[in-house]
Parts: structure tokens; C-alpha cells; sequence
């Protein structure tokens, strides 16, 4: 410390604590031992809980033998007293799940429509809401309000056609079903007229090149009304549509068909839903001039939607020898308890050099509407039951950190026990499944004291038999 008198400065010395850096340090010195305290006994229990140095008496021990490096004897009385316990390895009976993918929800393009018109005109109305009625919309029964992005149409089912889109009305369609009754009084004229120079030149009055120009006359006839039949099936014009002007135009002639054209609203043209779906998008108003090349709706099944993942290197060996598609489990981070099935069906061959993952993709159920496009996933795989790996007991391992062991009883009538070094495989809370060959399918392994076993054979003596 200084302080300040006059010009002068004058230093005041502050004297080192040591009695508080004594505390510091022996309490520091105390938590640290307490941590290796409760590491050695942690690491020194079996899978009981409980403390190998509490197990064997003075007369049990006596009655334990070694009979060589890796086998110990226990008699049935002191395998009693000892609480330990037999239980029969087995096959795996969980399945193998990789970790989880992660990825997100997409629109399955395949089942995306777009919807144009056949041909330009002018928007007169759109169509209504089939399933939406709110209070104040709905008339007779009926709902009153036009289409809007985010609702849902009809496909067509059997004869009916799909739901009612919008109403067009086109200059274009007027004009050729006006050249439709055009061709079909021409042809009507010109039959009869081939008629009678057919009956004139079998009198002998008219020469015969007059019937083949009558005749060239019809076929030209029949072919222009070929023509504009096929473009007005192109514009989605039905059949019976066709029929119908065909026969107005033969039983009224070409004057009364074109007025009662005027009449029947030929303008009209009627956008269908061609299949079931969510409208994705919707780009004009009533009112509106539209051409061939926009798109007026956007139709999109989503009752099944994509799902794109992120799969690591190391996982892609274990998926590669699947057969595809892979049955798989989608859950959203936002709603963990729920699930949704689907399949993964592609791998990328291409892995992304950043993060060293490859894409894959597949599908999910969305039936029920409950999922959304855009929206964060994680995929979970399960792999088939590896052949190579046995089930035991969590109890009946013994690791020590450098090596993993089991007791395994070869002959179930003799108190003989060998100890075997395993690979674990996987681990779960109450089971521990090992791959190689030291344990096999229906061997007896030490389940309950396998810890207290392993002690003993460690401290006894090795006495040949």
C-alpha cells in the first residue's frame, strides 16, 4: 500500500498470510483424497454392490481349490453359502439399434401436381371448401367458401370426377367448338350432295369426276372434324361434350347449334383436383387472365411424406448389408413419446467430405396429418441379431479395466468353474451381450458372485489335481 504526503510517497507493507494458506491447502489435499477414496471403491465392487474384501471366511476358503490357472472348485455347500448363482447364456434377444439419424421431413415430389389450364381465359369463380364449413360460410348445408392454400381436395373416385377447382372461361374453346358444328353442317352438306351426283351419274346426266371431287369433298370433311375433335379432347373436353354439339349441330343446322352453343356456356372450362391432396399453393384470384404456362394450383399428397438423414461412415457397413428398404423409426425432438413408421429405401454413393456422412433417404407414414414438411427427425434403425454374439447377465461379467471375464460351470453336476476371458459386444442395464468363442449358446455362467469368485481364484494356490 502507499499514501501520499506532500511530494513524498510512503510504502506500507502488508504482511503474508500464512495461516490462511495453510487452510487452503489442507482442505484442497482432503477433497482430492476423498475422490481417490471413492474411485478405488467403486471400481472394487461387483455388480451387487458389494465389497469383494467383506466375502470369504477362513473355513470357506479352505474348502476352494485351483485346480489350475483358470478353474476353481466349489463345493455345493459352499456354492450355497456363497449366494452365488448359475444362469444359462443365451441368444440376443434385444435388437441392435444404431445410433439415432438425424435429418428432416420433405415433400415427396413424386406425388406433387401441378395444375394448369388447357388452354388461356379469364377466372370466373373458384371452387368451394368441401370439408371446412365455419359458422357464417355454410348455405343449405353447404359450404360457401372458396378454396384456400392449405385445404384439402378430391381426387376422382370411380365415374365422379375430381373436386371443382375453378371456372374459366376461354375465347378459344368457343371458337373451336364453333369450327366443330362448321365441320359437322359441312359434312352433312357434302354427303348429301355426294348422294345425288352418285344418283345423277348412274342416269348418265353428270360425268364421273364430278362424284370423286364430292367424294374428296367428304373425306376432307371427316378429317377437319377428326382434327378438332382431338384438340378438344387435348383441352380435357369429354366425350359426351363432343357428342352432344356433334348431334346439336346435325339435328338443328349450323345457325340454331352455334345459338344454343351461346346458351350452354361452350366458354366454360372446369379445373379438376386429379388427385387427393393438401393445395400447396394457389396463384390467381377470380378475375384474373391465365395462360397455359402458369402453374394455378399445386396439389401435394401428403400422407406419405420424404425423409431425409444424415447417416456416419462407420454406420453405413451394418446398412449397406441390409436388404432395402430398411424398416425404420421417426420421432420428432419437439414430441419424443410419439412414433411413426416408415422404410429407408436410397444411400447416397457420394459421402459429404465435411462431415463425412452420406445422405440417405425413405419414407414415413403421415396418414393421420400429424407431421410437417420442414420439420427436424431422428430415424432409428434396428439391426438384425448379430450370430456371433451371446446374452448373459450384467452380474456375470468381472472387468478390472485391462481385461473383461466370466465364470462358465462346463459340466452342471460337478462344482467345477472355469474362468474365461470375453469381448464385450454391447451392454445394457441387466444384460451384457459378448462376441467370440469363449461363450456359447446354453453354457451355465456365474450370474450372482462372479466378483467374489474371480477374488478367490486370485488368492488360492495352484493345486494340481
Amino acid at each position: 500500500m502507499s499514501h501520499r504526503i506532500g511530494e513524498a510517497v510512503v510504502l506500507k507493507k502488508t504482511p503474508f498470510r500464512w495461516g490462511k494458506l495453510l487452510t487452503w491447502a489442507v482442505m484442497t489435499l482432503a477433497g482430492v483424497g476423498g475422490v481417490v477414496a471413492g474411485l478405488f471403491l467403486y471400481l472394487n465392487r461387483d455388480a451387487h454392490g458389494a465389497d469383494p474384501a467383506q466375502k470369504l471366511t477362513h473355513v470357506e476358503k479352505a474348502q476352494l481349490s485351483r485346480p489350475d490357472e483358470n478353474s476353481i472348485l466349489v463345493p455345493d455347500d459352499v456354492f450355497g453359502s456363497l449366494g452365488l448363482h448359475t444362469t444359462q447364456a443365451s441368444r440376443p434377444s434385444r435388437p441392435r439399434s444404431l445410433p439415432p439419424l438425424n435429418g428432416n421431413l420433405a415433400l415427396d415430389m413424386n406425388k406433387l401436381v401441378r395444375i394448369r389450364t388447357p388452354l388461356p381465359g379469364d377466372v370466373v369463380s373458384l371452387g368451394l371448401n368441401e370439408e371446412a364449413s365455419p359458422t357464417g360460410l355454410v348455405q343449405d348445408g353447404v359450404s360457401t367458401r372458396p378454396l384456400r392454400q392449405g385445404d384439402r381436395v378430391r381426387g376422382p373416385r370411380g365415374e365422379q370426377p375430381g373436386q371443382l377447382l375453378a371456372v374459366l372461361w376461354s375465347k378459344d374453346l368457343v371458337e373451336k367448338k364453333s369450327e366443330l358444328v362448321d365441320a359437322v353442317s359441312k359434312l352433312k352438306l357434302d354427303q348429301n350432295r355426294l348422294e345425288r351426283y352418285r344418283a345423277l351419274a348412274d342416269e348418265g346426266n353428270i360425268p364421273a369426276t364430278r362424284v370423286q371431287d364430292a367424294e374428296r369433298e367428304v373425306d376432307i370433311d371427316r378429317i377437319t372434324m377428326s382434327r378438332i375433335e382431338r384438340t378438344l379432347r387435348g383441352w380435357k373436353v369429354s366425350e359426351a361434350e363432343i357428342k352432344a354439339i356433334k348431334a346439336e349441330a346435325e339435328r338443328l343446322g349450323r345457325t340454331e347449334a352455334l345459338k344454343a352453343g351461346e346458351n350452354a356456356q361452350w366458354g366454360r372450362v372446369e379445373i379438376r383436383a386429379p388427385q387427393d391432396g393438401v393445395i400447396l399453393e394457389k396463384n390467381y384470384s377470380p378475375g384474373d387472365l391465365v395462360d397455359t404456362s402458369a402453374d394455378l394450383f399445386k396439389i401435394g399428397d401428403l400422407s406419405r411424406l420424404i425423409v431425409w438423414v444424415h447417416v456416419y461412415e462407420e454406420d453405413l457397413p451394418a446398412l449397406l448389408k441390409m436388404k432395402r428398404p430398411i424398416p425404420w423409426t421417426i420421432r420428432l425432438p419437439a414430441q419424443p413419446e410419439a412414433s411413426f413408421t416408415g422404410h429407408l429405401e436410397q444411400i447416397s454413393p457420394v459421402l459429404d467430405p465435411a462431415q463425412h456422412t452420406a445422405l440417405a433417404s425413405g419414407q414415413v407414414d403421415n396418414s393421420k396429418g400429424e407431421l410437417r414438411v420442414g420439420q427436424f427427425v431422428t430415424a432409428t434403425i434396428n439391426l438384425p441379431k448379430a450370430d456371433d454374439e451371446i446374452e448373459v447377465p450384467t452380474g456375470a461379467v468381472v472387468e478390472d479395466g485391462r481385461k473383461s471375464v466370466v465364470f462358465v460351470q462346463p459340466d452342471p453336476t460337478k462344482p467345477r468353474f472355469e474362468r474365461r476371458e470375453v469381448e464385450v459386444a454391447r451392454r445394457f442395464h441387466d444384460v451384457v451381450y459378448l462376441r467370440g468363442p469363449a461363450v456359447k449358446e446354453k453354457d451355465r455362467v456365474v450370474s450372482a458372485g462372479a466378483v467374489l469368485l474371480n477374488d478367490a481364484l486370485e488368492n488360492l494356490p495352484v493345486k494340481k489335481e
